[in-house]
């Protein structure tokens, strides 16, 4: 079910009042994964769905990588460098290899 925090939002409770049928059958949409693109929802249930000795595996192979290597070099086309790509740049800056104060080891990507 979806919340809303009007007092952060960007426009107006009665605008969203306005839209709210149309919020609502979105949910319902997601909710019951009937909607156009329904096989791209896995985000929905990912915490029901994550293997967590999977994720430590993870884990311990990205401290083993920034504590033994100088660079990570990201090789790839589409999916297989973006997905990376956009998590990395969300959650550093584009300046990241620059920063004398990075926690962590330079980042390439190669691809297109």
């Amino acid at each position: 079910m979806l919340k809303l925090n009007y007092d952060s939002a960007l426009i107006e409770k009665k605008e969203l009042l306005e839209i709210e049928h149309l919020i609502k059958a979105s949910n319902e949409l997601l909710v019951s994964k009937s909607g156009a693109g329904s096989e791209f929802l896995g985000w929905l249930d990912i915490k029901e769905n994550t293997d967590f000795d999977e994720l430590e595996r993870i884990k311990k192979s990205a401290e083993k990588i920034k504590n033994e290597s100088e660079a990570l070099l990201v090789i790839g086309i589409g999916g297989s460098y973006l997905g990376a790509k956009a998590a990395i740049e969300a959650l550093t800056n584009n300046f990241y290899n620059e920063l004398d104060n990075k926690d962590g080891i330079n980042i390439y990507f190669a691809g297109n």
